[in-house]
């Protein structure tokens, strides 16, 4: 039967197969770019600025996901409502703009980065939001923890 600890422990397979998936990209994202542009026959000039927006998403994509792995650490361990947890979730939704705000300069030489990019946003501001609850908790259950 599915239950709580089965959910977190699959969003930790995840979130480590993911962090994997990033840096396997990294490393193969000049041969993933070229064929990507033979494929679709796009204008070689590209090449160069997609990588740098490859490589300028890695950096905060794998702060993002190794601040996520903390962060299910923590819930794993029944740590859910402490100041750790608005820190991780506070660095997941900075990154999520840092990829916005990456993507959307590099959507003036490729469209589509726009779109992905108002959806980071979109993901970073729903983040910010989860922050502040989680926040706010935190407070009442600290005083809570103080009141006899």
């Amino acid at each position: 039967m599915w239950n709580p600890g089965k959910s977190v422990l699959l969003s930790s397979i995840c979130t480590k197969i993911v962090i994997g998936m990033i840096i396997g990209t990294a490393f193969a994202a000049p041969y993933l770019v070229k064929s990507y542009i033979s494929y679709t026959m796009k204008n070689p000039d590209i090449i160069i600025p997609l990588l740098a927006t490859i490589y300028a998403c890695v950096v905060p994509g794998l702060i993002a996901m190794f601040s996520l792995d903390r962060l299910l650490v923590n819930i794993k361990s029944k740590d859910v409502f402490i100041d750790k947890n608005v820190k991780h979730l506070r660095r997941i939704s900075w990154c999520s703009f840092a990829v916005s705000i990456i993507l959307f300069v590099s959507g003036f030489y490729y469209l589509l980065f726009l779109f992905i990019a108002i959806a980071a946003a979109f993901f970073g501001l729903i983040l910010r939001v989860v922050k502040n609850v989680i926040e706010h908790a935190v407070k009442i259950k600290n005083e809570n923890d103080y009141t006899i």
